[in-house]
């Protein structure tokens, strides 16, 4: 039995939503933009979530992001990456 359980909810900031789960020993960071501009997220920011995890993987496109720079997200759009 798989078990979902939220880490981490970060509150909005600049209409931006940020939260991790995990999944069977992964974990998964939801990154939301509300707003209708490109969002850069600071690494500080996200870096609660990530922990340790250094990279993580996009899972609709498989491209690899890396922890300790800033992530960019298209307006309107969300962003889901494992590690």
């Amino acid at each position: 039995m798989s078990e979902n359980k939220t880490v981490k909810y970060h509150i909005p900031e600049q209409g931006i939503y940020l939260y991790a789960r995990t999944n069977d020993g992964k974990t998964e960071m939801i990154v939301l933009n509300s707003t209708d501009k490109e969002q850069v997220l600071p690494s500080q920011h996200y870096n609660a979530l990530t922990q340790e995890s250094t990279e993580g993987t996009i899972i609709t496109t498989g491209k690899k992001v890396n922890f300790s720079q800033n992530l960019t997200i298209p307006a309107n759009r969300s962003l889901i990456i494992e590690f």
